[in-house]
């Protein structure tokens, strides 16, 4: 099965390298690009990004897609479990997509409003749901801490809008550094790559392989000082590939120490809102807490800020620690 997960990577790469500049130099012809409209004391300078093409995860989702389409059929590794990731990332997308024509077009900060984003990730999640359950899908949750496996379908449906829902949201707040969010994506996919193989389920392989490779070939445009963003186009849909990785494989809950820093990011901004809300007091410098490190360090000295590629590299660390972690431990 090795030579699935070979010309996956390399296809994904491959395509990637030749669609990112194109679409780069088109998004940049048309203005679509990357606005930075607020900038508070407390917040690092990312004036000099304005201007920067966005949206370049339509470029890698799109190799993904149309190398799963081709490659799953001379392969013969169509899988409906793939299946299922693939239609959560291509969900996932458009929703992101329609959040930064938003932004960009309307010159907005804000894409979506709150309700009507949160009501049409639910709907993808719910779409998700009916595939697998079409599929045959076993709907049962295994506990931690040794408690029983729940047998429940409606549970079941909860749980997983919730995992795409908030995953794809976690992943979207990472996005904020040139090639943080991209890199943790790599490790992450390389982490469910590693457990599908475990469980010779061919066609997830592929389509995390195809992943990957895209991911690489999209970080050589992406990485600081990146020459395009993928917006939320690309990081709501790998947030949600991911969850769904981590529910058609059946290991739901690894994607707590497999996708930590998403985790942390997020919790950061929740403590934040909290603490200010209740007692007027911050409790980092800026959200999500990669923002912080990068503004005043692990000590939060402003006068000594780090650079992206000492916060990427950082929370990359993190998110192999965590990986690690998570194959010692299960």
């Amino acid at each position: 099965m090795m030579w699935i997960v070979f010309v996956g990577l390399l296809v994904g790469l491959a395509a990637t390298v030749f669609v990112v500049p194109a679409l780069r130099d088109w998004f940049k012809k048309k203005k679509i690009e990357q606005l930075v409209m607020r900038s508070g004391e407390n917040e690092p300078d990312h004036a000099a990004k304005a201007g920067t093409p966005t949206m370049g995860g339509a470029g890698f989702i799109a190799v993904v897609i149309i190398g799963y389409a081709i490659l799953g059929f001379f392969m013969k590794a169509y899988d409906v479990t793939a299946l299922v990731v693939l239609l959560a990332i291509f969900l996932y997308a458009v929703v992101g997509g329609f959040d930064d024509s938003i932004k960009i077009f309307n010159h907005r900060d804000e894409g979506f409003r709150f309700l009507p984003k949160l009501s049409v990730e639910i709907l993808a999640a719910i779409l998700g749901v009916v595939l697998l359950h079409m599929s045959g899908f076993e709907f049962s949750l295994a506990m931690p801490f040794g408690l029983p496996t729940l047998h429940n379908a409606f549970f079941y449906t909860i749980f997983v809008i919730i995992w795409l829902v908030g995953w794809s949201n976690a992943t979207n707040l990472t996005d904020g550094l040139d090639g943080l969010a991209t890199g943790l994506a790599i490790i992450a996919y390389g982490s469910y790559l590693i457990i599908a193989m475990q469980q010779a389920n061919s066609g997830v392989m592929l389509l995390d392989a195809l992943m990957i490779g895209a991911l690489v070939g999209f970080f050589v445009f992406n990485h600081y000082p990146a020459s395009i963003f993928m917006g939320d186009t690309g990081s709501l849909a790998l947030g949600a590939g991911l969850a769904m990785n981590a529910i058609v494989l059946h290991k739901e809950w690894s994607i707590l120490l497999i996708g930590v820093v998403f985790m942390i990011d997020t919790l950061s901004v929740i403590i934040q809102i909290t603490s200010f809300r209740l007692t007027g007091k911050r409790i980092f410098l800026i959200t999500p807490i990669h923002h912080s490190v990068e503004k005043g360090g692990l000590t939060g000295n402003v006068e000594k800020p780090w650079n992206e590629w000492q916060v990427d590299a950082l929370f990359w660390s993190v998110g192999l620690l965590g990986s690690v972690l998570y194959f010692i431990l299960f």
